[in-house]
């Protein structure tokens, strides 16, 4: 993970040869990979957190010392009890050396390459899970607005559906299409509230 001219908010971005950068004059972030390569040398720090035994994180601070190549010196020693403390405490370690509001920060976990590929490829898992989920709620949604309007009831929407009777109701309720009375219960008279004539609750 790599920063520029904050301590602020933890980014999320993992592995060894890039991160995600900031800006050292405003604290945005740039939201890209940046190789080690690509950052200025004599700007550069990076924070490499090395599990200690037992618990805990033993950070050091490394300073990019060629050019050409991935070559670093530690300058600077520190620790953190959890990763999400890293950043903030990188950044402290930077700003007890130097007060350069151009400086930029790389921050990254030392651990074994093979097993951060499968951290990433889990992130990546769950990132289009989440998105699947996002399309199945929209699918739902409109089908029970579809199926409603065919006159169906709530408890035979729930069932096509498989999501609860409570469920239907709030995304009838949401739909802007409806009346806000066409998702209540049914009436006395057995058609739902709001319902057109001949429709079953």
């Amino acid at each position: 993970m790599a920063r520029g001219g904050d301590n602020g908010g933890a980014g999320r971005t993992p592995g060894s040869g890039g991160g995600t950068v900031t800006n050292a004059d405003d604290g945005r972030e740039d939201g890209r990979r940046a190789p080690l390569g690509d950052l200025p040398i004599d700007r550069t720090y990076i924070g490499r957190a090395v599990p200690r035994e037992g618990r805990g994180w033993r950070i050091q601070l490394e300073r990019r010392t060629d050019p050409d190549g991935p070559e670093t010196e530690v300058v600077a020693v520190g620790e953190c009890a959890t990763l999400a403390r890293l950043e903030e405490r990188t950044w402290e370690l930077v700003r007890s050396i130097t007060d350069d509001p151009d400086v930029r920060v790389v921050t990254a976990p030392r651990i074994d390459d093979e097993l951060m590929m499968r951290v990433i490829g889990a992130w990546r898992a769950m990132a289009e899970a989440k998105r699947a989920e996002g399309d199945a709620a929209r699918q739902v949604r409109v089908v029970v607005g579809e199926l409603r309007e065919l006159g169906l009831s709530i408890t035979d929407i729930a069932f096509l559906t498989h999501v609860s009777r409570g469920r239907v109701s709030q995304l009838l309720a949401q739909d802007p299409r409806r009346r806000p009375d066409d998702a209540r219960g049914p009436r006395s008279d057995g058609s739902p509230t709001g319902a057109r004539p001949g429709r079953r609750a």
